[in-house]
């Protein structure tokens, strides 16, 4: 009968030059688990939003490499002139006043929450009385996120919410279309960055050694991962 004695380490033990080699080994391997994680909520945030612009993508993709779409509006009419087809009004061609319209009446209701006020006012018999208004109040990335209540709705929604201020600094030609395509590329840029995030940030790699399936990991001293069982070591 042998005893074999081992020396055994853990991620923080080792040298930093060994580190570094576990780093540049994981680094890849983290970001797939990371992305893996919370993909599913980006592609809620997605779906949700195409549902609320009647929007679809015929095709997209994103990684640490990069990311493409390609949107298709809905063929149906946006406003419909009753005397000439010929005026009928698609996405491609709202622009405008009739655009802020549009997003005033059928997106801004889904990402505002109202909030109510009052003001004192005169009836006819001179008695003061309390006046009750509603305003929109442009929900915040801290407040409940409208379409899941996820963070990545904001990514879609930003540029929708800044259109909605600051509408009159526009093009003439700015369209629905345009807005949209703003919107979908705000959140596949944040959703690749989020790649790049777990690829390249080292800190971000080295806090995840630490966590998850790698909390209780033990290394030999040049690195390599020791995979006999736990329960014997002290």
């Amino acid at each position: 009968m042998k005893t074999i004695t081992l020396q055994l380490y853990t991620f923080d033990e080792l040298s930093e030059e060994v580190q570094k080699e576990i780093v540049e080994r994981e680094r890849w391997n983290i970001m797939d688990q990371c992305m893996e994680v919370c993909g599913s909520d980006y592609v809620k945030s997605l779906d949700a939003f195409t549902k609320l612009t009647d929007t679809m993508l015929c095709g997209w993709e994103v990684g640490y490499c990069g990311y493409n779409f390609n949107l298709k509006y809905s063929d149906s009419l946006m406003f419909e002139c009753p005397v000439d087809c010929d005026k009928d009004i698609y996405a491609e061609n709202l622009c405008g006043k009739l655009l802020f319209r549009y997003v005033n009446n059928n997106i801004i209701p889904y990402i505002t929450q109202g909030k109510y006020y009052s003001s004192l006012g005169k009836d006819i018999n001179e008695k003061y009385t309390n006046k009750y208004r509603r305003s929109r109040i442009i929900k915040s990335v801290g407040d409940d996120c409208p379409l899941t209540g996820m963070c990545y709705d904001f990514y879609l929604l930003e540029p929708i919410i800044k259109y909605y201020k600051t509408w009159c600094s526009y093009p003439d030609n700015f369209s629905l279309t345009d807005l949209i395509e703003q919107c979908y590329d705000s959140f596949f840029k944040c959703w690749h960055e989020e790649y790049e995030y777990w690829a390249n940030d080292e800190n971000a790699i080295r806090e995840e050694l630490h966590n998850n399936q790698y909390e209780d990991r033990l290394y030999y001293m040049d690195g390599r991962v020791y995979s006999g069982p736990l329960d014997d070591v002290a």
